[in-house]
């Protein structure tokens, strides 16, 4: 499996990416920290998932550059923010594969996300409102 972590440079990061790596096999995990490296990711290589922290300068850019490139694109947004990355909360489900857990998030969540994504809604998603509930 190969997945592509976009947040900013640090020890989170780091730990994300070795605990990822140790808890699902046969897994590679690429970094990029910046809107340009997420281009040149892009252009070298496809990804499983990618894990973007939402929060990160240009983060919206970033998952809106990816959708433009493969709205299929598998994509787990890792944020402390309300707003959903589309326009309403259930449109990442049903028209795009966008999955989101809340930041914090223990790292278990984040594997278990990756592993069966697919099978998931987001964290906290009410599917009468169409919001995020925090």
């Amino acid at each position: 499996m190969k997945i592509l972590m976009i947040d900013q440079a640090g020890f989170q990061l780091q730990t994300r990416k070795m605990l990822i790596e140790e808890a699902i096999e046969k897994c590679s995990v690429d970094i990029a920290l910046t809107l340009g490296e997420v281009f040149i990711a892009f252009q070298k290589d496809k990804f499983d998932v990618v894990v973007i922290d939402h929060g990160i300068e240009n983060g919206q850019q970033c998952v809106d550059h990816i959708l433009q490139l493969d709205p299929n694109q598998a994509i787990l947004v890792v944020s402390d923010a309300i707003h959903c990355v589309v326009s309403r909360c259930e449109d990442c489900v049903n028209n795009y594969a966008i999955r989101r857990l809340f930041n914090p998030t223990p790292i278990k969540n984040i594997v278990r996300l990756i592993e069966g994504f697919r099978n998931y809604r987001c964290d906290h998603y009410d599917n009468e409102t169409n919001k995020i509930k925090n």
